[in-house]
C-alpha cells in the first residue's frame, strides 16, 4: 500500500514535531512526504495535486491542531483540488489524521480545560470522508511531543510508522511481523558494534514471541478441554 502525508504547518521548519516525524517517515519505502506549498499565484497546482493523489491508496492529513482546526492551508488545499465528482476515484481510499497538540489530551474532553472531544472538532474530517466515500481511519494524536521522554517517542516513532504502511484494521500477528521486519533490516545495514546490540533485541524478540504463541495455544488446547468436561 501506497501512503502520501499531506503535511500542513504554517511554521514547518521551525517544528520539531514535524521534523521527528519527517525522519520516521523518510525510511519508508511507500510513503510520500507532501508539504503542502502554494505557489507564485497564491495558488495549488491542481492538477499535479490530484496526481498525487491518484497514485496513493491512502491519504494522511497531518497537522498540529490550530486554533481549534487545522491550519488554513490545508482548507484552502481542500477548497482547490477537492471536488465531490472526485469520489469517483477516491472512494474505497483511506483517510487518516494526524493531529499534534500542545495541551494534555485529558483537556479535551467535557471536564477538562477545553471541554469539547477532539473528534467532535475534527468532525468536518469525517464528514469530508463520508462525503467522498473514503475510509476514515482512527485518530491519530501526537500529544506534548516537546514534553514527551526517549521512550515516549520511540514508541511514537512505531506507532506511526504502523499507521503508515500497515492495513487500517492491522492485527496484533502483523504488527509483531512488521517490527521483526523492520529489525532484520535494520540489521543488515548496521555496523559490527550495532549489529551485535539489534541481534540481541531481535533474539529476544523472537524469543517472546514465541512464549506467546505457545501461551496462546496451551489457552486454546485448555478451552476446548472445558467445552467437553
Amino acid at each position: 500500500m501506497k501512503t502520501i502525508v499531506v503535511v500542513a504547518h504554517p511554521q514547518l521548519r521551525d517544528s520539531g514535531t514535524q521534523q521527528f516525524l519527517k525522519d520516521g517517515a523518510a525510511v519508508l519505502e511507500n510513503v510520500t512526504w507532501h508539504e503542502l506549498k502554494v505557489n507564485a499565484t497564491g495558488h495549488f497546482d491542481i492538477m499535479a495535486e490530484k496526481k498525487l493523489l491518484r497514485s496513493h491508496e491512502r491519504v494522511v492529513f497531518q497537522f498540529p491542531l490550530y486554533w481549534y482546526a487545522a491550519p488554513a492551508v490545508l482548507k484552502q488545499w481542500v477548497d482547490e483540488v477537492l471536488a465531490v465528482s472526485d469520489k469517483r476515484w477516491l472512494q474505497e481510499k483511506e483517510l487518516g489524521l494526524v493531529v499534534s497538540v500542545g495541551q494534555p489530551l485529558k483537556e479535551y474532553r467535557l471536564g477538562g480545560r477545553e471541554a469539547i472531544p477532539l473528534s467532535e472538532l475534527l468532525s468536518p474530517f469525517k464528514a469530508l470522508a463520508q462525503r467522498l466515500k473514503m475510509q476514515l481511519m482512527p485518530l491519530f494524536i501526537v500529544e506534548q511531543f516537546s514534553y514527551q521522554s526517549e521512550k515516549q517517542r520511540q514508541k511514537l516513532l512505531i506507532d506511526y510508522q504502523q499507521l503508515l504502511e500497515l492495513p487500517r484494521d492491522f492485527s496484533f500477528k502483523q504488527r509483531q511481523d512488521w517490527f521483526e521486519d523492520k529489525l532484520k533490516k535494520m540489521i543488515a545495514v548496521s555496523n559490527i558494534k550495532n549489529k551485535k546490540e539489534l541481534e540481541l533485541v531481535l533474539n529476544t524478540f523472537t524469543a517472546r514471541r514465541e512464549q506467546l504463541n505457545d501461551l496462546k495455544d496451551d489457552l486454546s488446547f485448555t478451552k476446548k478441554e472445558n467445552e467437553f468436561d
